[in-house]
């Protein structure tokens, strides 16, 4: 169990409730899970019940805003641009913009708040790759998920941050944040340890500090423009603040991407009032397979057992009914 990645670990201790055999293969996620004469394979929240159309939709972040925007479904402007001589395209969005791939993941190669068209050129360069450029959304990003295409959970993901005390650096602040026991390497443990890396400290120094800085007490100090738990993020539960015409338009969301498993993450100002009234609210991106950890594992509220939501849909597909755990 230990040697799981933590979104394939929770699925396996569920499954081992309900009586589900289980055998996970050397890659650490995949997992294959067997019950009476039947079996199926999980990768995390993943499941051999996955469409391919849907994991496509999701993995290809310009077809999902072609979807999105189909659909009429809130989502930010976007512009793709494929090669330097497409980077004029840029200018017909409002700066500040987003820069992400199409195929990204975790965050990983996003850049937040580009000001300018010649700084958004340079980050297109230094990438190397095709890109996405997006308006920025305001509000607050959550992460919502449905589990067969039935709003199930949203969490609150706050960026990496240490908080002053008034006598230790922003580097022994970071470093007594990593000493919690829930804080681990990669995608391993509940909580995952704050690196620090140019953009880490391109942030502290727009904000006037650097590693050697002395944050006043009680002075939040940001660490990452970037939410997510894989860069030091932390999760809070919202799931009982969210309206019933948000509820109904994250399971839109899900079947118009074709996923039955679906992460949405959404920025908005507040999921307590339709968000299609917010005109600054929209879909960041969806993901085929959500971490569970941020569920089943929140710093603040109600943990979520989403893996048993998930197993329960895979066992009425194949025996009409779930067991229980």
């Amino acid at each position: 169990m230990s040697d799981a990645s933590i979104s394939s670990a929770i699925m396996m201790e569920e499954a081992t409730k309900r009586g589900i055999d289980c055998h996970i293969f050397d890659d650490r996620k995949t997992v294959l899970m067997k019950k009476n004469d039947k079996s199926w394979f999980t990768r995390g929240a993943r499941t051999s019940l996955q469409s391919s159309i849907g994991k496509t939709i999701a993995d290809k972040k310009q077809l999902t805003k072609k979807i999105l925007s189909y659909y009429n479904l809130p989502t930010a402007k976007y512009v793709q641009v494929n090669k330097v001589e497409e980077i004029e395209q840029i200018n017909t969005l409002k700066f500040p913009v987003v820069m992400k791939p199409l195929d990204g993941n975790a965050g990983k190669g996003v850049v937040v708040g580009i000001k300018t068209f010649e700084e958004a050129r340079q980050y297109f360069v230094d990438a190397g790759k095709p890109q996405l450029f997006e308006e920025i959304l305001t509000g607050t990003e959550y992460r919502i998920v449905c589990i067969n295409f039935q709003f199930t959970a949203a969490a609150f993901r706050k960026a990496a941050f240490v908080t002053g005390d008034g006598t230790s650096t922003v580097q022994q602040l970071i470093d007594q944040k990593n000493s919690h026991p829930w804080r681990g390497e990669g995608h391993e443990s509940k909580l995952t340890k704050i690196k620090v890396d140019q953009l880490v400290l391109g942030y502290l120094s727009e904000q006037g500090f650097d590693l050697q800085s002395v944050p006043p007490k009680d002075t939040e100090v940001k660490l990452r423009k970037t939410v997510n738990l894989s860069t030091g993020g932390e999760p809070w539960d919202v799931t009982e603040l969210v309206c019933e015409e948000n509820k109904r338009l994250f399971e839109q969301i899900a079947k118009v991407c074709d996923l039955n498993v679906i992460g949405i993450d959404m920025m908005c100002e507040s999921l307590e009032r339709p968000i299609v009234e917010q005109p600054t609210a929209g879909v960041i991106e969806v993901n085929a397979a959500p971490g569970l950890r941020m569920h089943h594992y929140p710093v603040q509220g109600q943990a979520r057992n989403v893996a048993a939501r998930i197993l329960d849909m895979v066992e009425t597909a194949y025996f009409g009914t779930p067991s229980q755990s």
